[in-house]
């Protein structure tokens, strides 16, 4: 074997190796690539879920600061009223507006009842008279004869 055989015989190997080291280059490389892909793609799952964990606080969040303004808000609505006897013949107690000197806001606000039970369970009803003394509650019909009507008088004095 001549020299320029053997030379160009090592060249060739030469080459071989280079192209042996570059596919295992090649294919490490590739291993990298999908193992940062999946690593990628577990991130990214775990950045939505992280959003939608994140998303659902704040509409927890949007939905206790409503809750807390409701519940403010009837608080002070409950504080513009005061707990009254109704009347003088029975014991009968409603919601009385308090006098327009007490109210801050709506202090013109017409003098009224409202009714006990109905108010104390988050419903605001007013009382309806018949004009003789009777008051009545139009939603849970809760309601009392408070002072002497005119027929029960009557009848006092005819002696029935």
């Amino acid at each position: 074997m001549d020299i320029s055989t053997g030379l160009a015989s090592f060249s060739a190997m030469s080459d071989l190796f280079a192209l042996l080291v570059n596919e295992r280059d090649r294919q490490k490389a590739t291993a990298i690539q999908v193992e940062f892909t999946n690593k990628l793609i577990e991130a990214q799952t775990h950045l939505s879920q992280l959003q939608g964990t994140v998303i659902e606080q704040q509409r927890l969040i949007a939905s206790l600061e409503q809750r807390v303004r409701d519940m403010s808000a009837r608080e002070a609505e409950k504080e513009r009223y005061v707990l009254s006897k109704v009347g003088s013949h029975r014991e009968f107690f409603a919601y009385r507006l308090r006098g327009a000197a007490e109210l801050v806001e709506r202090a013109d606000e017409i003098d009224h009842f409202l009714c006990q039970p109905c108010f104390d369970s988050g419903k605001k009803v007013v009382l309806s008279g018949n004009g003789e003394g009777y008051w009545e509650c139009p939603v849970c019909r809760h309601g009392s004869q408070t002072t002497h009507s005119k027929v029960s008088i009557r009848r006092r004095i005819a002696g029935g």
